[in-house]
């Protein structure tokens, strides 16, 4: 089996296109002592981080994952005003369905989807409606640098509200056109730990998305659905997450090499022994 070792090797050496790469890379080489240099460096003047290193559009996902990588850092007055400025953004930035006018307009008018609009978390980018993966990011985040908002229930809430019926979550909600939509196996491991790390992990919610991770994951051999697996069902399914664990490894044996910055350094994170933590030690 691939130890961590060679594989924290071949993270250095790896280039980061995206704040996702960025952020997951310093996560998981953070006991090498690296300074977040990066991270600080492409914070936008609103406080938020974009998903491109190259562009300027504050992006809620990547912020969110940029203050999880600062909450594993070693404490400095320039991190500290970062991570203050970051979840100001995230404080006034929400899905668009959690104005009045659009709650409306979704209970009212618009019953091609079926969620309440009064449970909303945070969009990929500004001005658009809530969305699993980056609200799932952003309460990861507040978990991790153990931070109390208004916006938290909501956001709880909204997960809930959205999985699919069968388990799991797909990307946005778990109905539309009357149709009950197939989850997804990244999106519903995302869920799964951002609902765990704010004590909600023993929910009926979670318990079928764990039975479907596991089943769904049973065959994969996709190292960053594997990774994500073994993150979130490692507090629910000691067995099947360390079955999954060992899935990945025998993948990172073949495949690390060709694997992009982001998905080697999940990996990384999940081979851990004991597997990542999202909240850092106090």
């Amino acid at each position: 089996m691939l130890v961590i070792v060679p594989l924290l090797k071949e993270l250095e050496r790896r280039p980061a296109r995206s704040i996702e790469d960025v952020a997951l890379q310093f996560l998981a080489l953070r006991r090498t002592k690296r300074r977040p240099v990066d991270i600080l460096s492409a914070q936008l003047p609103c406080g938020a981080w974009s998903n491109q290193l190259v562009t300027a559009v504050p992006n809620a996902y990547s912020t969110a994952l940029a203050l999880i990588a600062l909450a594993h850092a070693h404490p400095a007055f320039e991190i500290e005003q970062a991570v203050n400025r970051g979840f100001a953004w995230l404080e006034k930035t929400e899905g668009r369905e959690g104005h009045w006018l659009w709650q409306w307009k979704f209970r009212l008018f618009d019953r091609h989807v079926r969620f309440d609009p009064r449970k909303f978390g945070w969009p990929w980018v500004e001005g658009t409606v809530s969305w699993v993966a980056p609200t799932a990011a952003a309460l990861l985040a507040y978990a991790a640098s153990r931070r109390q908002s208004r916006r938290l229930p909501l956001a709880l809430a909204m997960l809930e509200d959205r999985a699919c019926a069968g388990g799991g979550w797909n990307a946005g909600n778990g109905r539309a056109f009357n149709v009950h939509l197939d989850p997804h196996p990244d999106f519903s491991a995302m869920a799964v730990c951002a609902l765990a790390s704010h004590g909600s992990g023993e929910t009926s919610r979670v318990g079928a998305a764990v039975r479907y991770l596991a089943e769904r994951l049973s065959s994969c051999r996709s190292a960053y659905s594997l990774a994500w697996g073994v993150l979130s069902l490692q507090p629910h399914d000691a067995k099947n997450a360390e079955r999954l664990r060992h899935s990945l490894q025998r993948v990172l044996q073949s495949e690390a090499h060709r694997l992009s910055t982001a998905t080697l350094s999940l990996a990384a994170l999940a081979v851990e022994t004991p597997a990542f933590q999202w909240l850092p030690k106090q």
